[in-house]
Protein backbone atom coordinates (compact mmCIF):
# COMPACT_ATOMS: atom_id res chain seq x y z
CA UNK A 1 0.00 0.00 0.00
CA UNK A 2 0.96 3.49 -0.33
CA UNK A 3 0.37 7.04 1.47
CA UNK A 4 -2.95 7.30 -0.52
CA UNK A 5 -3.89 4.25 -0.18
CA UNK A 6 -3.23 4.47 3.42
CA UNK A 7 -5.42 7.53 3.66
CA UNK A 8 -8.48 5.74 2.11
CA UNK A 9 -8.59 3.37 4.45
CA UNK A 10 -8.55 5.43 7.23
CA UNK A 11 -11.64 7.35 5.61
CA UNK A 12 -15.44 5.82 6.60
CA UNK A 13 -17.97 4.80 3.75
CA UNK A 14 -19.38 6.72 2.32
CA UNK A 15 -16.28 9.02 1.64
CA UNK A 16 -14.32 6.24 1.21
CA UNK A 17 -15.71 4.94 -1.73
CA UNK A 18 -16.42 8.57 -3.26
CA UNK A 19 -13.01 9.94 -2.94
CA UNK A 20 -12.10 5.95 -4.81
CA UNK A 21 -14.19 7.35 -7.51
CA UNK A 22 -12.19 10.80 -7.53
CA UNK A 23 -8.81 9.32 -7.39
CA UNK A 24 -9.42 6.77 -10.26
CA UNK A 25 -10.75 9.98 -12.15
CA UNK A 26 -7.86 12.04 -11.49
CA UNK A 27 -5.34 9.38 -12.07
CA UNK A 28 -6.93 9.01 -15.14
CA UNK A 29 -6.60 12.49 -16.12
CA UNK A 30 -2.66 12.88 -15.06
CA UNK A 31 -1.09 9.44 -15.86
CA UNK A 32 2.22 10.85 -15.82
CA UNK A 33 1.74 12.55 -12.30
CA UNK A 34 3.13 11.70 -8.80
CA UNK A 35 0.95 10.50 -6.34
CA UNK A 36 1.53 12.31 -3.10
CA UNK A 37 0.60 13.14 0.39
CA UNK A 38 0.59 17.34 0.68
CA UNK A 39 -0.53 19.13 3.31
CA UNK A 40 -2.12 15.84 4.77
CA UNK A 41 -3.98 15.08 2.17
CA UNK A 42 -3.44 12.54 -1.42
CA UNK A 43 -2.31 15.38 -3.96
CA UNK A 44 -0.91 14.92 -7.43
CA UNK A 45 2.32 16.43 -8.54
CA UNK A 46 3.44 17.51 -11.86
CA UNK A 47 7.38 18.06 -12.01
CA UNK A 48 7.25 18.86 -7.99
CA UNK A 49 4.31 21.09 -8.22
CA UNK A 50 0.63 20.08 -6.46
CA UNK A 51 -1.75 20.22 -9.24
CA UNK A 52 -4.80 18.36 -7.52
CA UNK A 53 -6.01 16.79 -4.74
CA UNK A 54 -8.69 15.64 -2.07
CA UNK A 55 -9.66 15.44 1.43
CA UNK A 56 -12.31 13.35 3.10
CA UNK A 57 -14.24 15.08 7.01
CA UNK A 58 -17.33 14.04 8.89
CA UNK A 59 -19.94 15.81 6.76
CA UNK A 60 -18.26 16.61 3.21
CA UNK A 61 -15.64 15.49 0.59
CA UNK A 62 -13.48 18.33 -0.95
CA UNK A 63 -11.41 18.27 -4.06
CA UNK A 64 -7.89 20.55 -3.15
CA UNK A 65 -6.92 22.53 -6.09
CA UNK A 66 -4.31 23.69 -4.56
CA UNK A 67 -4.63 27.51 -5.76
CA UNK A 68 -7.47 30.04 -5.09
CA UNK A 69 -7.58 31.52 -8.58
CA UNK A 70 -8.64 27.79 -9.90
CA UNK A 71 -11.81 27.97 -7.88
CA UNK A 72 -12.51 32.08 -8.89
CA UNK A 73 -12.13 31.03 -12.78
CA UNK A 74 -14.47 28.46 -12.56
CA UNK A 75 -16.81 29.41 -9.47
CA UNK A 76 -19.51 30.37 -12.39
CA UNK A 77 -19.05 26.35 -13.59
CA UNK A 78 -19.18 25.17 -9.67
CA UNK A 79 -22.02 27.16 -8.31
CA UNK A 80 -23.76 23.93 -7.58
CA UNK A 81 -20.58 23.82 -4.79
CA UNK A 82 -19.37 25.16 -1.83
CA UNK A 83 -16.22 27.18 -2.92
CA UNK A 84 -13.58 28.48 -0.84
CA UNK A 85 -10.01 29.84 -2.11
CA UNK A 86 -8.57 26.65 -1.36
CA UNK A 87 -11.00 23.56 -2.25
CA UNK A 88 -14.67 22.68 -3.69
CA UNK A 89 -16.68 21.03 -1.09
CA UNK A 90 -19.33 18.25 -2.62
CA UNK A 91 -21.24 15.53 -1.08
CA UNK A 92 -19.79 12.29 1.04
CA UNK A 93 -21.90 10.04 -1.77
CA UNK A 94 -21.14 12.11 -4.44
CA UNK A 95 -18.18 12.38 -6.85
CA UNK A 96 -17.35 15.52 -8.09
CA UNK A 97 -18.47 14.71 -11.97
CA UNK A 98 -15.75 13.78 -14.46
CA UNK A 99 -15.68 16.79 -16.73
CA UNK A 100 -15.92 19.35 -13.43
CA UNK A 101 -12.77 17.37 -12.16
CA UNK A 102 -11.19 17.71 -16.09
CA UNK A 103 -11.55 21.75 -16.10
CA UNK A 104 -10.23 21.70 -12.22
CA UNK A 105 -7.33 20.02 -13.32
CA UNK A 106 -6.60 21.75 -17.06
CA UNK A 107 -7.39 25.13 -15.34
CA UNK A 108 -4.51 24.76 -12.44
CA UNK A 109 -1.97 23.10 -14.94
CA UNK A 110 -2.79 26.04 -17.36
CA UNK A 111 -2.21 28.44 -14.02
CA UNK A 112 1.22 26.70 -13.77
CA UNK A 113 2.49 26.73 -16.81
CA UNK A 114 4.84 29.13 -18.00
CA UNK A 115 4.88 30.87 -14.52
CA UNK A 116 7.98 31.04 -12.63
CA UNK A 117 8.96 28.63 -9.55
CA UNK A 118 10.66 30.04 -7.07
CA UNK A 119 13.44 29.19 -8.65
CA UNK A 120 12.82 30.71 -11.64
CA UNK A 121 12.11 28.08 -13.45
CA UNK A 122 9.19 27.78 -16.09
CA UNK A 123 7.46 24.79 -17.81
CA UNK A 124 4.98 24.00 -19.82
CA UNK A 125 2.81 20.62 -19.58
CA UNK A 126 0.85 18.69 -21.70
CA UNK A 127 -2.68 18.12 -20.58
CA UNK A 128 -1.92 14.86 -18.96
CA UNK A 129 0.68 16.76 -16.80
CA UNK A 130 3.64 15.68 -18.53
CA UNK A 131 6.14 18.17 -19.17
CA UNK A 132 6.25 20.10 -22.75
CA UNK A 133 8.93 22.68 -22.11
CA UNK A 134 11.34 23.31 -19.25
CA UNK A 135 13.65 26.59 -18.87
CA UNK A 136 14.70 30.02 -17.46
CA UNK A 137 13.03 33.53 -18.74
CA UNK A 138 15.32 36.90 -18.15
CA UNK A 139 13.51 39.97 -18.64
CA UNK A 140 10.27 38.05 -19.99
CA UNK A 141 12.45 35.67 -22.93
CA UNK A 142 13.97 32.40 -22.72
CA UNK A 143 17.18 32.38 -21.71
CA UNK A 144 19.65 29.44 -20.21
CA UNK A 145 18.90 25.74 -21.31
CA UNK A 146 15.54 24.19 -22.11
CA UNK A 147 14.52 21.00 -23.08
CA UNK A 148 11.52 20.10 -24.73
CA UNK A 149 9.56 16.88 -25.02
CA UNK A 150 7.01 14.62 -26.71
CA UNK A 151 3.56 13.87 -25.65
CA UNK A 152 4.74 10.15 -24.84
CA UNK A 153 7.46 11.94 -22.21
CA UNK A 154 10.35 11.34 -24.41
CA UNK A 155 13.00 14.19 -25.17
CA UNK A 156 12.22 16.36 -28.37
CA UNK A 157 15.20 19.04 -28.47
CA UNK A 158 17.63 20.89 -26.39
CA UNK A 159 18.85 24.18 -26.70
CA UNK A 160 20.34 27.47 -25.24
CA UNK A 161 18.90 31.06 -25.77
CA UNK A 162 20.36 34.48 -24.36
CA UNK A 163 17.96 36.96 -23.62
CA UNK A 164 15.23 35.04 -26.34
CA UNK A 165 18.04 34.40 -28.73
CA UNK A 166 19.07 30.79 -29.76
CA UNK A 167 22.63 30.22 -29.25
CA UNK A 168 25.26 27.44 -29.15
CA UNK A 169 24.37 23.76 -30.43
CA UNK A 170 20.82 22.51 -30.55
CA UNK A 171 19.99 19.19 -30.35
CA UNK A 172 17.31 16.96 -31.71
CA UNK A 173 16.70 13.61 -30.20
CA UNK A 174 14.10 10.82 -32.00
CA UNK A 175 12.09 8.85 -30.54
CA UNK A 176 13.85 6.08 -29.67
CA UNK A 177 16.36 9.01 -27.63
CA UNK A 178 19.10 8.78 -30.21
CA UNK A 179 20.19 12.25 -31.54
CA UNK A 180 18.97 12.81 -35.19
CA UNK A 181 20.70 16.59 -35.61
CA UNK A 182 23.14 19.20 -34.32
CA UNK A 183 22.03 22.74 -35.32
CA UNK A 184 24.78 25.43 -34.70
CA UNK A 185 23.78 29.20 -33.80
Amino acid sequence: MNAIDDYLAGQPEPQRTTLTTLRATVAALLPRAEESIAYGAPAWKVDGTSVAGFAGFAKHCAYLPFSGAVTETLSDELSAYTITKGSVTFPVDAPLPKPVVRKLVLARLAEVSMAPDPKGVVRDFYADGGLKAKGRMKDGEPHGDWTWWRKDGTVMRTGTFDRGRRTGTWTTFGRDGGRVKDTRF
